[in-house]
């Protein structure tokens, strides 16, 4: 079994989005133990103080992202964030200005040889560069005709490695709320998609935290290959 990490570091100053307010971690000394830092090693291991957008880092999109009556995060059904999956490589049939098309999925489908099925989770490597290069937030997602075709095939859930699964010039985010009132939970700013198998296919984990009325979760998003639980 080989497990790759699919998740970007979260880390003090990290903007995940230009939308985005930045991920703040900072120590945090607690005073009500007297005498618990008085050390120099124990003040290293001071606790930290998080605060982070709910859409930091690599993170899933819960329905109430767009929908007004949708699930928020503590509701996700976590069954959909586990399970068989397979990637989707359009990074070499693309400009990065150009859009996610369903013919390109189907493109990437024919020349890797696997094939998207009910209830998969499917990944799209979108991006050939690294996380946060020169025109990687101005990159384009998905548009109309990709999420469409997801509905139709009744996947789980989807994962990109872009920060934002829609068009850039699509203002409404017709993309989200296709997939999100169809139950299909949206994966954003996966990393190390280049590392996963094109011809075979693999387990995905990523779970959400229980965050009560959140919109969406940062995630541990790993990959999990030649396992037996396929």
């Amino acid at each position: 079994m080989k497990i790759i990490d699919l998740t970007l570091e979260l880390y003090d100053g990290l903007i995940t989005d230009n939308d985005q307010v930045e991920v703040r971690i900072k120590k945090h000394s607690s005073k009500q133990k007297k005498g618990l830092y008085n050390n120099s090693l124990c003040k290293e291991r001071e606790p930290r103080f998080i605060s982070l957008p709910d859409h930091s880092g690599t993170h899933v999109d819960a329905p109430s992202h767009y929908i007004e009556t949708g699930d928020s995060v503590e509701k996700i059904n976590i069954e959909k964030m586990f399970g068989d999956s397979l990637i989707l490589d359009v990074s070499i049939l693309k400009e990065p200005h150009e859009p996610v098309t369903k013919d390109l999925l189907e493109e990437a489908e024919r020349r890797q040889g696997v094939y998207v099925e009910k209830d998969d989770i499917v990944l799209i490597r979108t991006w050939e560069k690294g996380w946060g290069e020169v025109g990687f937030f101005e990159a384009q997602a998905m548009d109309e005709s990709a999420a469409k075709w997801f509905i139709e095939k009744q996947i789980h859930a989807v994962g990109l490695d872009l920060p934002n699964a829609h068009m850039k010039s699509n203002i409404e985010s017709n993309v989200h709320q296709l997939l999100l009132s169809n139950e299909i939970y949206i994966v954003e700013n996966l990393i190390n998609l280049d590392q996963l198998p094109k011809h075979s296919r693999f387990l995905f984990f990523g779970i959400p935290l229980k965050l009560k009325n959140a919109t969406a979760s940062p995630i541990r998003a790993l990959s999990i290959l030649n396992s037996q639980l396929i």
